[in-house]
């Protein structure tokens, strides 16, 4: 550090206050001098080998004196004394040049304390320009228009900016102001009463008010202007700063402001701070009971000042439920712009005492604020709160406020939870049964876009069709509730909702191979073949499936191209129906002449071919049945169908010319779930659960989001906490959790989530849902641990991908990653990236949230965000 002046010199000692030690009790530098307090004369020595680590060269020992960088003989003398009164203590106050050199911003005990009244809400900026002051704005229209209907709706605004005070414009009315800010901080500087000053000011302060207009009435709030006038302004006698360093007084004026809210009935307190480094601002930055907002564009000078913003501010700061965090609105974002590496910039900067568990409590702290020109140039209070309607700027703060800080007395209490243990027994009780298709309970099947799409594609013609899907998607759950229909007329009406009847139905549904699972509905295959056997007069037999398996694992061991598989497929389906026919010709031409239809089903491939990725002869059998036989069914017989349900990663192994034509051609029927279709699913599976938990007009398939999201809530509340908390939005949070890098969610992982969250009914801590977040937080990395181990028995080729992460030093296991961190091959890269299990972005290798846990891996600093933008893209 070059050092110039004595304040140069002061600064360096501060800074380096851990080397100091314990001889020296209090160090006073002035103009020309250091004067260095220590308990013992005979410690000098000790000192002055401190004082040259920390100056080295600078410091000339002999002559006790330190030289300066500036000019041929500056120096400062330096001149030690004892100090019977012991070491100075160190007081934090809330102010820069003190927290700077601090450890921690703030008092241990005054983190976990509220303020005395009504809560105080800061706005402030870096830099000036970005929308700091019509944030507060659009917060001050929203909660109008929140609470238009309440008592509580009325706010106490205060314009802080002593040196560029735009609030106080915006409200004037013409007339001189009765009180103003700069008033009630000469009043503080006076006394360290807060009661007298609040009974001193509140009825001077009630006069000045200006009013918002909301669809239903005229809300009228309170404000503070900077100054009363110009003279006051110029020529100031206190402000925060002289207030924070007087004695007793140091947190004195976010209290005031919190006790005059309460005596003025305001809700809240909300603050125009000054903008920049400025101890104008920093008594309340640096009051842990206020809540702050930091609004910063995209630029980068404003992006790094922020930053630096947030490290003060942070410091000594428990990242944990029930602190008070500052937030950011990250303004004026041009369109098109990915904010993701600024989001994870700014996020780094809380994670310094980041456990892993409390990883959520980050993920809800910067709300981006798109750019409106039309916000730009506002010359009244008025014409902002007309150009802020409708605004994406505007709605997305309004969301904010109305998450956070406006309750609903409708959604408070929904029956007080007596029935908890029991609805979570049977939510628990279903997903245990569904996980792996095997439950036979009898209930409607979700109407899922896919689904609804098979229906209109084969309403008037038999099906011919491959249903792709990753494990999990709910291929064989698909399978079975077809099953349970018996007829594919029934399928459609069921799904409908219209009254079925069997007399006119003739398409019959025909197992011909089924998965391992299907042992836990025999019972549909049984009644599927007794139907068929009865429609037809054939005989069937009643383990055709199991018999089928082994059949076509007899066939794998020799080498067939794609038509002799083609060939061995029809002469399976021939044989299994029990029909006197020779082909598929005159199998068409007997159900013809017998007014009958089959759809011949087929699941489990995968389980029979398990080594698509390397074994011709396993791919010309999945050609031979998905695009040969498929095709020819397709286009050559009116009675004959088939359902193949096809693992995605066998196809794609397997059809290795035009396969984007192949997977287009079946992509309206692939099962895929859509985040609000998972949400969807979850809303149904509890309804399904406990009968009267979904009550809406509107079926669970055709509900709005709105109406989806707030059963959702009622199932685990709207965050990972209290309503009004830091913490994540508990919906997105999930998503994230089980969602891989192509933006798929299964169908099974959802149901597993459900199951592993209701396992343990632990302790009720909120009322207002039933799910608790340290059931949700538990549940995602056991689904993370079972989707490992079966990606590794589904996927061959993974596995040693997987295993070479699992078992790597625990050091290296930090995402991001690089490309030379494991020595993954270009192949390994781009299974993993195909399976949806990696994503590079800039050189820069992440893992989703359903693998990361099972791996042990974790995030750098700022990493979370960029996962999470990924993930939810």
């Amino acid at each position: 550090m070059l050092l110039y002046t004595w304040k140069d010199v002061e600064r360096c000692l501060l800074l380096n206050k851990d080397k100091l030690g314990k001889d020296i009790l209090d160090i006073e530098v002035y103009f020309s001098e250091v004067i260095i307090y220590i308990n013992n004369m005979e410690n000098k020595q000790a000192v002055q080998e401190t004082l040259y680590k920390i100056f080295e060269n600078k410091y000339i020992q002999s002559e006790n004196k330190i030289l300066l960088d500036i000019g041929t003989n500056s120096y400062l003398s330096i001149f030690f004394e004892t100090s019977e009164t012991g070491e100075k203590s160190s007081q934090i106050f809330p102010l820069f040049k003190n927290v700077l050199y601090n450890k921690s911003a703030y008092e241990e005990e005054m983190v976990n304390q509220s303020l005395p009244g009504s809560p105080v809400i800061a706005f402030h900026s870096y830099k000036g320009g970005v929308g700091r002051t019509l944030s507060l704005l659009a917060f001050l229209k929203a909660w109008s228009s929140l609470t238009d209907n309440k008592d509580s709706s009325k706010l106490l605004i205060v314009d802080s900016d002593i040196e560029a005070p735009g609030l106080t414009w915006l409200t004037a009315t013409g007339e001189e102001n009765p009180f103003s800010y700069l008033d009630l901080l000469e009043v503080i500087q006076g006394t360290d009463d807060v009661n007298m000053i609040v009974e001193l000011v509140a009825d001077k302060i009630s006069q000045m008010s200006f009013k918002i207009e909301t669809d239903v009435r005229v809300i009228e709030h309170i404000v503070l202007p900077t100054y009363r006038y110009v003279e006051q302004l110029l020529d100031m006698y206190s402000s925060p700063e002289s207030i924070a360093n007087s004695y007793n007084k140091k947190f004195i004026l976010g209290e005031v402001l919190s006790k005059l809210g309460s005596k003025l009935n305001a809700a809240a307190v909300l603050v125009d701070l000054r903008a920049g480094i400025s101890e104008f601002s920093a008594p309340l930055l640096f009051d842990p009971r206020v809540k702050k907002y930091l609004v910063t564009s995209t630029s980068f000078q404003s992006i790094k000042g922020t930053e630096l913003l947030l490290r003060e501010m942070n410091k000594g700061l428990p990242l944990k439920e029930s602190t008070i965090l500052p937030e950011i609105f990250l303004t004026m974002i041009p369109d098109g712009m990915d904010t993701t590496d600024i989001i994870s910039s700014l996020i780094a900067i809380y994670d310094n005492n980041q456990a892993e568990n409390d990883e959520y409590l980050t993920d809800n702290l910067v709300t981006e604020l798109p750019f409106a020109s039309e916000l730009v140039h506002l010359e009244s209070l008025k014409q902002i709160m007309n150009n802020l309607e409708s605004r994406d700027f505007y709605k997305k703060i309004y969301s904010l406020v109305k998450s956070n800080y406006i309750y609903k007395e409708d959604d408070k209490d929904f029956g007080v939870l007596n029935d908890r243990d029991e609805i979570i027994k049977k939510i628990n009780n279903l997903a245990y049964k569904q996980i792996n298709a095997e439950g036979n309970v009898a209930f409607n099947i979700l109407m899922t876009s896919p689904i609804n799409n098979l229906i209109k594609k084969f309403k008037s013609n038999i099906p011919s069709t491959v249903i792709m899907g990753a494990k999990g998607s709910g291929k064989t759950f698909l399978y079975r509730e077809l099953l349970r229909n018996v007829y594919w007329e029934s399928f459609i009406e069921n799904m409908e909702g219209i009254h079925v009847n069997e007399n006119h139905h003739i398409i019959n549904i025909v197992p011909i191979l089924a998965s391992n699972n299907a042992t836990g509905f025999n019972d549909l295959l049984q009644l599927a073949i007794e139907k068929y056997n009865k429609n037809t007069d054939s005989d069937m037999s009643n383990s055709v499936w199991l018999d089928n398996r082994n059949e076509i694992k007899t066939s794998v061991r020799q080498q067939y191209d794609s038509l002799e598989w083609k060939q061995i497929w029809e002469n399976l389906i021939i044989r299994s129906l029990g029909l006197k026919c020779d082909d598929l010709s005159q199998l068409d031409k007997y159900l013809e002449t017998i007014n009958r239809k089959v759809v011949l089903m087929f699941d489990g491939l995968e389980e029979i071919f398990i080594n698509t990725l390397t074994s011709k002869n396993e791919k010309n059998a999945i050609l031979g049945l998905c695009q040969e036989l498929v095709n020819e069914l397709r286009v050559k017989y009116k009675n004959i169908g088939c359902i193949v349900f096809l693992r995605k990663d066998l196809a794609r192994d397997s059809i290795e010319v035009n396969f984007e034509q192949f997977s287009t051609l079946y992509n309206s029927v692939e099962l895929k779930w859509s985040r609000i279709e998972a949400l969807r699913l979850v809303v149904w599976l509890v309804s399904q659960a406990v009968p009267g938990y979904y009550n809406e007009q509107v079926k669970v398939e055709e509900a709005p989001q709105i109406v989806i999201e707030k059963n959702l809530t009622r199932l685990w509340g709207d965050k990972l906490g209290k309503a009004t908390s830091n913490e994540a939005y508990s919906s997105r949070w999930i998503l994230a959790a089980l969602s891989d890098f192509n933006g798929q969610l299964q169908a099974r992982d959802i149901i597993r989530f459900l199951q592993y969250a209701t396992s343990d009914i632990g302790k009720t801590i909120y009322e207002d849902r039933y799910i608790m977040p340290a059931e949700i937080k538990r549940a995602v990395p056991n689904c993370s641990n079972k989707k490992i181990d079966e990606v590794k028995q589904e996927i061959a080729a993974l596995k040693p991908i997987f295993d070479k992460l699992e078992h790597a030093p625990e050091e290296k296991k930090t995402l991001p990653f690089y490309n030379d961190t494991f020595g993954l091959t270009a192949v390994e890269e781009k299974l993993m990236k195909q399976e949806g299990y990696l994503k590079v972005d800039n050189d820069k290798y992440y893992l989703p949230e359903i693998i990361r846990h099972a791996l042990k891996f974790r995030y750098e600093k700022g990493a979370r965000p960029k996962v999470l933008s990924l993930l939810l893209k």
